[in-house]
């Protein structure tokens, strides 16, 4: 089980030092007292079925290929292609930084939103996902910033604002993923999600109540994570999940 460090209910100092040992010992942990409302959380969920449960050819229309944003098909990533005999068995949706001007090397630009112009949404429920997307990032994006002034005390800093410079102008992104009711198989090379370590500093990760995800030990075993209702599960650095 990987430890669990909350925000709300722990002294800086104890939140620092779980910092410490969760990052040198595995590298993950359960996040609670992020104080995000579970409302958001479950508005977000429903959103975000409402979003996958579109017919194909409206999801595809949602794709920008440019700026990576929007809908990304089913098999479209293979995480792990040393060990996966296809791609991985989800679909997803990225939403980053809304930034009117385009900047293609840097990823830079606005967002690609359901619109009832492109979707059988209705105007309302298109403003309503766009809404509650845009405040569950600020909320996040939030919660990284704390980490980050805790993660200075956990390396020895007296500053709280060690890592300041790393949110002057961050890039802050949003992946909503849904996976098939395709049962991975690992001796036929079949995953939801192969194995990958993400980029970035931060990963906050929010699962619903199916299981499934793993990460690696320090001795290469997988170590299946539990859903947990209203925590975050927390990835540090070049960790592998899948």
């Amino acid at each position: 089980m990987i430890p669990t460090i909350n925000l709300s209910s722990s002294t800086q100092d104890d939140i620092a030092k779980a910092l410490h040992d969760a990052c040198t010992d595995i590298g993950f942990f359960y996040l609670e007292g992020h104080c995000i409302p579970q409302s958001l959380l479950d508005d977000v969920f429903i959103q975000s079925k409402q979003l996958f449960a579109l017919p194909l050819d409206e999801k595809e229309a949602l794709i920008d290929s440019i700026l990576q944003r929007g809908y990304t098909k089913f098999e479209e990533e293979t995480l792990d292609p040393s060990n996966q005999s296809k791609g991985d068995t989800k679909e997803g949706y990225y939403i980053g930084d809304e930034i009117e001007t385009i900047n293609t090397s840097k990823l830079e630009g606005p967002n690609v939103w359901p619109s009832d112009t492109n979707t059988t949404l209705t105007r309302d429920q298109c403003k309503q996902f766009r809404l509650i997307m845009e405040r569950y990032q600020e909320e996040a994006t939030r919660v990284c910033r704390q980490l980050l002034a805790y993660f200075a005390l956990a390396i020895g800093s007296k500053d709280i604002h060690l890592f300041d410079e790393f949110f002057t102008q961050p890039k802050t992104f949003i992946r909503l993923l849904h996976y098939s009711s395709e049962s991975s198989d690992i001796e036929n090379g079949i995953y939801a999600c192969g194995a990958h370590s993400d980029y970035g500093m931060l990963t906050l990760l929010l699962t619903d109540d199916n299981p499934g995800l793993e990460i690696q030990m320090k001795d290469k075993s997988w170590l299946s994570i539990p859903p947990r209702r209203g925590a975050f599960v927390v990835n540090i650095g070049d960790m592998f999940e899948r």
